[in-house]
């Protein structure tokens, strides 16, 4: 009896073992394509998390009358950035400058407040700036507008 059990044909053939290697490659390699993924997305999350952080405190900084008094007509370097702490692989910039654009005349319930990227004869006291803050690699940008108005 002994010796049947020996020669018997009971096992696992090359072609089960083969799909069986097949099944757990594949399954294996789409695990770790997740994994890879899910890496790759928190990396660029939590640039466009940093990114969006700096762009507000910056946007602050902007609207702070203190340290950024408003400037008639100011262009894009008219307000300083100086103080705004700036993380590494990061930069951060005021990309736009627009001026009200109003004709003096009473403004109507319905008015959609427009702005002009050209300073009027006559500045208005109010600007919309845009501030744009940027990854060194380009992969997160985030922009922020803020409305400075001059107080006296």
């Amino acid at each position: 009896m002994r010796r049947q059990d020996l020669v018997s044909d009971a096992g696992f053939s090359l072609a089960e073992i083969l799909i069986t290697i097949a099944i757990v490659g594949i399954t294996f390699s789409a695990i770790l394509g997740g994994l890879i993924t899910s890496i790759t997305v928190s990396a660029l999350q939590r640039q466009e998390a940093t990114a969006d952080t700096i762009v507000r405190s910056a946007a602050e900084l902007v609207k702070d009358s203190e340290q950024n008094p408003y400037r008639n007509c100011a262009g894009t370097g008219a307000y300083s950035l100086t103080g705004l702490s700036v993380p590494s692989g990061f930069s951060v910039q005021i990309t736009h400058v627009a001026y009200w654009s109003w004709d003096g005349q009473p403004v109507p319930a319905a008015y959609a407040v427009g702005f002009q990227p050209n300073c009027p004869s006559q500045d208005h006291g109010i600007q919309q700036i845009t501030v744009s803050a940027t990854s060194s690699d380009g992969h997160a940008t985030e922009s922020v507008q803020v409305i400075k108005r001059n107080v006296p």
